[in-house]
């Protein structure tokens, strides 16, 4: 790699453009592009709690709160209090995120076909495996665990 090419620069060019590529399409559902992990994960582990989503984001507690509170003003999320603990509130999406799932969905995949569309097959699915593994590295280096299994 080039000594001035340096992996975090390299990762905030492509999150940079894949938003610039995508906010139109969710501007229209309604969301922007640092809501979609939070929607996304929610519909995907409904009654998952703050710290769940704060860990398998990677998002301070504190920035998740935020969002979190501002998803419900939006009515795409709610919270309902843990039985067992009811210090505890537990994230739901609403039947607002379930209607633009799939049109979330699409406006995501159709800006990563974008951005890998000078690829060739076996290519994107080294880059694929490759992040992963490197996802991992820096989540395990963190005492983190892997994700994929909730994927």
């Amino acid at each position: 790699m080039h000594e001035n090419m340096s992996l975090g620069y390299l990762n905030t060019q492509i999150t940079r453009l894949h938003r610039a590529i995508v906010e139109d399409k969710l501007s229209a559902l309604g969301i922007t592009y640092c809501q979609v992990g939070f929607v996304m994960t929610a519909l995907n582990h409904p009654g998952w709690n703050q710290e769940q989503l704060s860990h398998f984001l990677v998002v301070d507690k504190g920035s998740t709160a935020r969002s979190v509170a501002k998803l419900i003003k939006l009515k795409f999320l709610y919270r309902e209090e843990n039985p067992q603990n009811r210090r505890e509130k537990l994230v739901y999406p609403t039947e607002k995120a379930e209607e633009i799932r799939e049109d979330l969905h699409k406006a995501l995949q159709s800006a990563n076909q974008l951005m890998m569309s000078n690829l060739r097959e076996p290519e994107k699915v080294v880059l694929l495996e490759m992040m992963k593994r490197m996802i991992d590295t820096g989540r395990n280096s963190l005492g983190m665990s892997s994700i994929w299994q909730n994927f």
